[in-house]
């Protein structure tokens, strides 16, 4: 990774977890759809199968390194990243980055976070949890429904 020109890091204007991002090629406009902040799962360890995080920064000048990552709060482990790096026309430009993200695993319900990263400094962070819903006991006699 080639480091930033200008030494100083881009500034995050936002960073947006859900379940995917629409982006119309002829409008460039971008669409989240499905924001949350908490992942139901029914046990764990657990997988989330599509996941998406989308980024805006500006102030970015020259080839600028990201790493974007998924972290436990409790004790700060990395359970994934991806890295790259980020070009803008000029540094008042606005840059959306969209992560689409496949398999990452959560171990237990708890804490979690995605945190955006420049040059090993952290620009922000998203949380969330991920908690254990339990399985509907369908051994139980359900009473009968009507249709009227």
């Amino acid at each position: 990774m080639n480091p930033k020109s200008s030494g100083a890091p881009p500034i995050l204007v936002s960073l947006l977890i859900c379940d995917q991002v629409i982006d119309d090629r002829m409008t460039n406009k971008k669409s989240a759809i499905g924001l949350f902040n908490t992942i139901f799962a029914t046990s764990f360890p657990s997988r989330l199968h599509q996941i998406s995080v989308m980024a805006t920064l500006t102030e970015i000048g020259g080839a600028t390194p990201l790493e974007l990552r998924l972290v436990r709060d409790s004790d700060n482990e990395i359970l994934m990243h991806t890295q790259g790096n980020v070009q803008a026309p000029s540094p008042l430009a606005m840059v959306d980055l969209i992560f689409a993200l496949h398999g990452a695993r959560l171990d237990a319900p708890g804490q979690y976070a995605f945190e955006l990263l420049s040059n090993d400094q952290i620009l922000g962070r998203r949380r969330f949890q991920a908690v254990l819903r339990p399985q509907p006991n369908l051994d139980r006699e359900q009473p009968p429904s009507s249709n009227n």
